[in-house]
């Protein structure tokens, strides 16, 4: 009778195990699109506790996203004062990089952007913080914004640099925002016209191992142009950000013209703003046509293999 009684309990046991819904653990994630910037209490993604500094509270809302969606890395870019606040709660986790040029020393979210109120990082400066492993990568690279051409002279400096230390570049590629989704006063010398893929051509050409990631790589046009750079170089990468605001055909259509060109292993995700990264996520898992290989190769497996 007890042997009988076992052999029950072990049955159903194991029928409970195997009818049992598995939840999978979520998916690592590297996000190559975070920015920096002051904390205030005016934020509509985080408040600040009782006995909190709104610096505090600031870290404490980007360290518990990246927990509750398992990021496992990313890179955050501004102004350096608040990169390296932010970076240094995490360092293990966070890149920071620094973002330029910027226009009468501010950057399109109007925050200054050196304390020399200029609109270049200092080369040596530069050199210097990335020696000691502060910055990782330059950009956002704010040429649009700035009405700076991709190839200006002054921008060379900062291109030879990221070769040499084998920085990621990160630029924004992208005609818009368009003129209301602007921070009032914000950039007078908006020119789009910069923000075109093809105009990296000839600085891959001088430095064709750079490390550039193309960000809001979402318009037909663009796409095509992104698509003969990744044709012809290895380590350029794509991103569709802002996905939360992007009308979702432009991204899907994006996504779809790059696999189909035989790139999928060259997209990458970025999240863009703060309180972006569940909803960016989202846009990725839902994808229709993404196999489960390509969903978790945008998420993480193709950031991952190019930063080594």
């Amino acid at each position: 009778m007890f042997a009988l009684r076992a052999i029950y309990f072990f049955v159903s046991l194991l029928l409970i195990i195997y009818i049992s819904p598995i939840h999978a653990a979520p998916s690592p994630v590297i996000d190559l699109h975070l920015h920096a910037g002051p904390s205030g209490t005016s934020s509509k993604w985080y408040s600040v506790g009782k006995d909190e500094t709104t610096d505090g509270a600031q870290t404490r809302y980007l360290l518990e996203t990246f927990k509750a969606h398992s990021i496992v890395k990313g890179v955050i870019g501004g102004p350096p004062s608040d990169v390296e606040r932010i970076r240094s709660a995490d360092p293990s986790r966070l890149i920071g990089s620094v973002a330029f040029p910027c226009s009468k020393g501010l950057d399109p979210n109007l925050f200054p952007c050196f304390e020399n109120g200029g609109n270049w990082p200092e080369v040596d400066w530069l050199r210097t913080e990335v020696e000691a492993g502060r910055i990782g990568a330059i950009g956002e690279l704010y040429n649009v914004y700035a009405g700076v051409a991709p190839d200006d002279p002054r921008m060379r400096p900062y291109y030879e640099l990221a070769a040499q230390y084998d920085l990621m570049v990160l630029v924004h590629a992208d005609v818009g925002p368009p003129p209301e989704r602007r921070v009032a006063g914000c950039c007078e010398a908006f020119n789009g016209d910069f923000a075109r893929p093809e105009l990296y051509e000839p600085i891959l050409a001088r430095h064709p191992q750079l490390r550039l990631v193309l960000y809001h790589a979402f318009r037909p046009d663009f796409v095509q142009q992104a698509i003969a750079l990744l044709d012809k170089y290895p380590n350029v990468m794509v991103e569709t950000s802002p996905m939360m605001s992007v009308p979702k055909p432009l991204v899907y259509g994006a996504l779809k013209a790059f696999i189909e060109a035989g790139h999928e292993d060259r997209i990458v995700f970025g999240s863009d703003f703060w309180g972006a990264i569940a909803g960016s996520i989202e846009v990725i898992e839902s994808a229709p046509f993404l196999t489960d290989k390509q969903k978790h190769g945008i998420l993480h497996d193709n950031a991952a293999k190019w930063l080594r």
